[in-house]
């Protein structure tokens, strides 16, 4: 414990809950190394007068006894003053005498007259739970409280044992949890990750016992943390976040308080973040117009530099105040996938336009279109969440990306590293690139088929050719064996299909010519055709969606019910790629060890693939509707569970429907056909109820 006053310890103050009294009674007896007494200890009441309270002053200043006063602060405020005022002309008349009282209030010791009165003497210890506790906390979201922790600790050679705490956790789980780190805790230091929770007066004992005492009783078990250990503690900066008014914090002064993202702690031993400033070095400095930009050319470079580099595409059009962490990594990683393909595709190398400034413009060109995935503001979010809470009309524009406003207009690159652009409509494409492609083809003596080939205009294309564009992002149809009932892949020795019922003998190219190839996909489409039809549509969100997993980032999709958000990434994973899929159904009654569980069940799934190239793809469906965000947000964005790292192979996806302040029309459910009317019955609740008309 830290002491805010040492002179003397004469009073010890402690700040608790109603049903902490007993144990922060027994806390002071044990601290002051004092039997426990109940003659020692005195109950304030609303109808306690001065005269029992002036016996109880000089009860405790001259029986050299410890005694403790529970909650003082019912007293009347002229108890309280005339307590203050006794004990102070105690003290200045003999001031060499020892005595010494505990005091355990049940409210915040903000604005108490008694408590004031007495710091005033100098002569208060308040007992602060911050001996080895680092409260961590930040203006917004997103600013990289979670690593600067992680770099602290690291820093002090120990190991990071995050514990992370939201939702509607189970007390015994979380002790049973705790307890088995302890082992860890030892050499380590613990990071409680502490989100949005259900019960906050529960959280605050769990806290203040562990905090102030290490160690704590949940239900029949008990825990405890070694007292050198140190705690970092992150508070959720959410707008819906209420955690800093919790008694225990208002008691712990910050440590780390994050207001900017600091570019001095990027992890420049990242290999993704040294590739892109490499490639970003190059063309800075128009290397690029020269020679062809790989792997092999890449220098260390050290964080200045790495930072300037990045900062230069990554700032522009962002509210320097609103900049967060979280939109770096989205940054690197879909600009480290962008400059791999680059480095692949034919198209791009030095040899195949030999104008520099063409291949400098494309260049740019691209890194401004992919800049705009990068670009969602914080503040905007925050705006559209005040408007939402706060019932005025809000427009979701800002905050999300529409698909009926969107042009997007950036590119993927296919398994046989050939680019696959996407956009609307043919204007979209910049004349540049145009150009820049027109000179591809007539070096190629293809020119009459650039236009056509490379930015065809995809509302003309039937549901064949598109999924032949698809298709091109795997090699399903290549040179595998099809199963014709669920369309999963097999080796071509493969006759039979070991998943589904059908007894139908697989199917494959005639041969691995390219003509047979592409009838055989041609086959396919045509199969597919009869459960999910390809429109220009879909096909881009299908893109967007591979570009975004492909550069490991989540993906959440916003739609009516029925809009068809699900059927869509079903198509995708299993149709188009040969990826697994399970979609989790999320709803109000789905609590955290329901979805711990179901995490569990996929990581033992995915250790059992023996593909390297295998995935799993997990649909969240309406992840908005459960208390448990915050562990939805470790799993997807963070790719932890309770601290523990998800395997690779683990691909995260959500859907949810869009939220709306409920008037009261909606409420009566007006102008709907459908359903009865709320405000046109009553229903009698009680044994067989029954509808009566007004």
């Amino acid at each position: 414990m830290q002491k805010e006053n040492l002179k003397n310890e004469k009073i010890l103050l402690v700040e608790t809950t109603n049903e902490g009294i007993l144990r922060a009674i027994l806390s002071l007896f044990k601290k002051t190394k004092n039997s426990v007494h109940i003659r020692h200890l005195f109950y304030c009441t609303t109808r306690t007068n001065w005269i029992q309270i002036r016996g109880f002053i000089y009860r405790c200043f001259y029986s050299q006894s410890f005694h403790q006063l529970i909650r003082p602060e019912i007293l009347s405020q002229s108890v309280q003053d005339q307590f203050a005022r006794l004990l102070r002309s105690l003290i200045e008349d003999k001031s060499d005498q020892n005595f010494r009282i505990g005091i355990i209030i049940a409210t915040t010791i903000r604005n108490q007259h008694l408590i004031n009165g007495l710091r005033s003497m100098r002569i208060v210890d308040i007992l602060h739970m911050n001996k080895n506790c680092i409260l961590v906390t930040s203006r917004i979201p997103g600013l990289g409280k979670s690593t600067i922790i992680r770099q602290t600790i690291k820093k002090s050679n120990k190991k990071d044992v995050k514990f992370p705490i939201y939702g509607d956790f189970d007390v015994d789980t979380l002790a049973e949890r705790l307890r088995s780190k302890y082992s860890q805790l030892q050499t380590g230091a613990i990071h409680l990750d502490i989100g949005t929770t259900a019960n906050r007066q529960q959280l605050n004992e769990i806290l203040y016992c562990l905090l102030l005492f290490r160690n704590f009783r949940f239900g029949y078990v008990t825990v405890s943390v070694p007292a050198e250990t140190i705690v970092y503690i992150e508070l959720d900066a959410s707008p819906d976040a209420t955690l800093n008014e919790l008694p225990l914090f208002q008691h712990i002064t910050p440590s780390i308080i994050v207001e900017k993202v600091d570019w001095t702690s990027l992890n420049i031993g990242n290999k993704e973040i040294q590739a892109v400033a490499n490639y970003l070095k190059a063309i800075h400095t128009k290397a690029l117009m020269k020679q062809d930009v790989n792997p092999s050319m890449f220098q260390n470079l050290d964080v200045k530099t790495c930072s300037r580099l990045i900062q230069g595409p990554f700032l522009p059009k962002k509210d320097d105040n609103y900049i967060a962490s979280t939109q770096l990594p989205i940054f690197v990683a879909v600009f480290h996938r962008l400059f791999t393909g680059f480095s692949h595709c034919s198209y791009f190398l030095v040899g195949s336009v030999p104008e520099p400034q063409l291949r400098f413009d494309r260049v740019q060109i691209l890194l401004a279109s992919s800049n705009q995935f990068t670009s969602l503001s914080v503040e905007a979010v925050r705006k559209q969440q005040r408007s939402a809470a706060s019932g005025e009309p809000t427009t979701f524009s800002d905050a999300i990306v529409r698909w009926d406003t969107i042009q997007p207009f950036t590119l993927v690159f296919t398994v046989s590293d050939e680019p696959l652009f996407v956009y609307k409509k043919p204007t979209d494409v910049p004349q540049a690139l145009v150009k820049y492609f027109k000179f591809c083809y007539d070096a190629l003596g293809q020119n009459s088929m650039m236009q056509t080939t490379m930015f065809p205009n995809y509302i003309t294309l039937g549901h064949d050719k598109l999924f032949l564009k698809l298709d091109s992002l795997s090699r399903k149809y290549f040179k595998k064996s099809i199963c014709p009932k669920c369309f999963r892949q097999y080796d071509f020795k493969q006759q039979k299909c070991d998943k589904c019922l059908s007894k139908d003998t697989l199917i494959l190219p005639k041969s691995f010519d390219h003509k047979d190839v592409e009838q055989f996909q041609f086959d396919i489409a045509k199969k597919l055709e009869t459960d999910y039809v390809l429109t220009r549509d879909n096909f881009i969100k299908m893109l967007l969606i591979y570009m975004r997993i492909q550069s490991g980032i989540p993906v959440l999709i916003m739609g009516e019910t029925g809009c068809g958000k699900t059927s869509l990434i079903q198509f995708l994973c299993q149709k188009v790629l040969d990826e697994d899929l399970e979609i989790f159904s999320i709803h109000a009654g789905v609590t955290a060890d329901i979805i711990i569980n179901k995490m569990n069940n996929c990581i033992h799934k995915v250790q059992t693939y023996t593909n390297k190239e295998k995935r799993l793809w997990i649909i969240f469906n309406e992840f908005n509707t459960t208390p448990n965000i915050g562990l939805l947000k470790e799993i997807m964005c963070e790719r932890t569970l309770l601290g523990e790292s998800l395997p690779d192979k683990m691909v995260f996806l959500g859907a949810c429907n869009p939220w709306r302040q409920k008037t009261t029309k909606i409420l009566r459910n007006d102008n709907v056909y459908v359903g009865l009317r709320k405000n046109r019955y009553a229903m009698g609740v009680g044994v067989g109820c029954e509808f009566k008309g007004k």
